[in-house]
């Protein structure tokens, strides 16, 4: 038996293909994929560059789907045929670590050799295998939500996390509104933090605008740094949260935080960069970004530790499970939701051209392949 997958060969190279139907294993799970987002950090930096060590050519990429189990393991307990669950990772445990000796393969150390989208097919597929499956690794998600509100899922809960990073009473910067900005603004207004938000598109900006963005920032044609420094008087944001991937985001935040303050990266800069006014938005034709060259020549605020604190923020994100079905809140609360936040959808034979307008097109704000 095959399916249909769209599988990454290389940098602007996806092929529809028919491959095995995946195998259930005891301890596993099949599930019928119904969609699947493209990931503006994951998936277009695969679009423009090559992987770390060429992992993941001949697999189907995706990792923002939903979709219910039509199979399922003998040795499964926590779920049935019919559950509509999340989980992410999905991986092939190692099998040799000692948490796969003790079958606690949701702690498995090689965790990353079977990742979906590396060693196994992902969601741009018809089906998706998910080699073991239990309640600290998925989540039942409801039933009321429609196929692409749960493809948001993976998106969501990362702001959900990400929002954790300020306090009530701070200023945050957030910079970048596609899905997760907006999200990321969504879930600061719960926590009554001021938010300023700041985009290349005026139609992102927009949203952010409807989902409680205080202040709203053309990133094109503003100063970012002197419309943060006169909303805080001077002082600077207490957090930036950069998921812009142009370099010169990365520039406005650090120009932009306040003393002492916090940079959370939350997204990939597609090549290395230098600190140069006269770099433009193509050298070496490896770059999406548009505007203004990389940054300034001399950043005002330096990258002395005492003046601020710059970390990743995807090993800080907390417990997944909770904040999936936290996610899944957001959008039934209608803040977020795929009927207003899916700008483009694609069927699976049209994969190739849902990542090329995922890369090129700054309006989009989610854009989604239907199965």
């Amino acid at each position: 038996m095959k399916m249909k997958a769209a599988l990454y060969y290389a940098p602007g190279d996806i092929r529809i293909e028919e491959v095995p139907y995946p195998k259930c294993t005891p301890e596993g799970a099949v599930v019928k994929v119904s969609a699947c987002g493209v990931c503006t950090v994951m998936d277009v930096d695969a679009w423009i560059r090559w992987q770390r060590e060429g992992k993941g050519v001949g697999m189907a990429r995706g990792h923002e789907w939903s979709g219910e189990i039509v199979e399922i393991g003998s040795k499964v307990t926590d779920f049935k045929v019919g559950d509509r669950i999340f989980q992410n990772p999905v991986f092939r445990p190692c099998y040799r670590c000692q948490y796969c000796f003790e079958r606690d393969y949701w702690r498995c150390i090689n965790w990353t050799e079977g990742l979906a989208q590396r060693a196994i097919h992902g969601g741009f597929a018809e089906y998706i295998w998910i080699p073991f499956i239990t309640n600290e690794s998925a989540a039942k998600m409801p039933n009321e939500l429609s196929w692409n509100d749960l493809a948001m899922i993976e998106p969501l809960y990362l702001a959900v996390g990400l929002a954790r990073k300020a306090r009530p009473g701070e200023v945050a910067l957030v910079i970048g509104q596609e899905l997760m900005g907006l999200a990321t603004v969504a879930k600061l207004k719960e926590r009554n933090v001021k938010i300023i938000a700041g985009d290349v598109s005026k139609k992102r900006l927009e949203a952010a605008g409807e989902v409680g963005a205080d202040v709203l920032i053309d990133s094109i044609n503003e100063d970012v740094v002197s419309v943060v420094m006169k909303e805080t008087k001077g002082k600077g944001a207490d957090v930036v949260i950069i998921i812009d991937t142009r370099p010169a985001a990365l520039m406005q935040a650090i120009s932009s935080v306040r003393r002492a303050g916090t940079i959370w990266l939350a997204g990939f800069y597609y090549s290395p960069f230098k600190v140069r006014a006269d770099v433009g938005p193509s050298e070496g034709g490896m770059t999406s970004w548009i505007g203004p060259g990389t940054g300034y020549t001399d950043p005002s605020v330096g990258f002395d530790p005492a003046l601020l604190h710059m970390q990743v923020a995807w090993g800080s994100l907390g417990p997944r499970v909770p904040r999936w079905l936290e996610a899944a809140e957001l959008i039934q609360s209608g803040k977020i939701t795929a009927e207003k936040h899916v700008t483009s959808a694609f069927p699976l034979d049209k994969t190739k051209e849902a990542f090329d307008l995922t890369t090129n097109d700054h309006d989009q704000i989610k854009v989604m392949v239907e199965m």
